[in-house]
């Protein structure tokens, strides 16, 4: 067992080596070991920090269920030390805000004797959300806005290989002093197609609380006043399912070009909401095309 010290703090990482049973002569290959290390602060890590920051131009419902699309464009940030820390800017995946950040506390890699590693990765959470303005769309005229906001909580990354399965939970400032709670769970495969080109897949779903789903699904008896739609009651429940492509090309050394395609599904109350039923859409299609600049 050793103590290392990361960063300005003391963190403790247990690391095991576990060597397999000797071969036999007859057998060609050398024996590989495994090593499993598990700790509270940062990981050892070789991975150089990336960054890329540019514009994106995409296509998106004027709000979460509607049959309505707007041309819409928005800044693309993507800044990442594998294992240690992250900043992701706004995506088409309607979860993901207007932006996110995470940084690791605990960490356990397991790197069998061929190199490869699975590693699981917990730490704390930072979400901001664009909310929704009543002026996105006429039929959501006397619901009133819901402001911005940003919400603390966890991540928890389990990444092996090609594939990586994300789940983050945070609040979400909903208007009237309430606090929704969102909660997301992705699961991508990525390939590198060559050098300059690579291909990725994702799914995704959601759960939200009560306060979260009334506040963009429910009609109170007051909204239903001002609006002329049926009050509904929207409780706590699974929100979404989707799936999404994305494809990224290295035009250079330094310019990054990328093009993302999703399909999302609404479920339970949030497809039974009046917006969407009637006047929306439980299918929801969203894409863009991003140009960026890698450092």
């Amino acid at each position: 067992m050793n103590l290392l010290t990361q960063t300005s703090i003391a963190v403790a990482t247990i690391s095991a080596v576990i060597v397999p049973p000797a071969f036999s002569q007859e057998n060609a290959t050398e024996p590989q070991s495994s090593s499993l290390s598990i700790g509270i602060g940062f990981p050892d890590t070789s991975e150089p920090l990336r960054a890329r920051a540019g514009i994106g131009f995409g296509v998106l419902p004027d709000y979460e269920g509607s049959s309505d699309y707007n041309a819409v464009a928005f800044p693309l940030v993507d800044v990442k030390k594998q294992g240690i820390f992250f900043v992701n800017g706004a995506s088409i995946n309607p979860n993901n805000g207007l932006a996110s950040a995470g940084m690791t506390i605990f960490h356990l890699t397991h790197t069998n004797g061929n190199s490869q590693s699975t590693q699981f990765l917990l730490g704390p959470f930072i979400r901001a959300h664009q909310g929704r303005e009543q002026d996105d769309n006429e039929i959501l005229k006397g619901l009133g806005d819901i402001d911005p906001s940003v919400g603390v909580g966890i991540f928890m990354t389990l990444n092996t290989g090609p594939l990586l399965f994300n789940l983050t939970a945070a609040p979400h400032d909903v208007g009237n002093d309430n606090d929704g709670f969102l909660v997301s769970l992705d699961a991508a495969y990525t390939i590198a197609v060559n050098n300059n080109f690579e291909l990725s897949s994702n799914l995704s779903t959601s759960w939200a609380d009560d306060e979260y789903m009334q506040s963009y699904f429910g009609i109170s008896n007051a909204q239903a006043t001002n609006t002329g739609l049926s009050q509904f009651n929207s409780t706590s429940g699974f929100k979404d399912v989707g799936i999404s492509f994305k494809a990224t090309y290295a035009l250079s050394k330094n310019w990054i070009i990328d093009g993302q395609l999703g399909y999302w599904h609404l479920l339970d109350d949030a497809s039974n909401s009046p917006i969407v039923e009637k006047e929306g859409s439980e299918n929801q299609v969203r894409g863009l095309v991003g140009l960026s600049y890698q450092f």
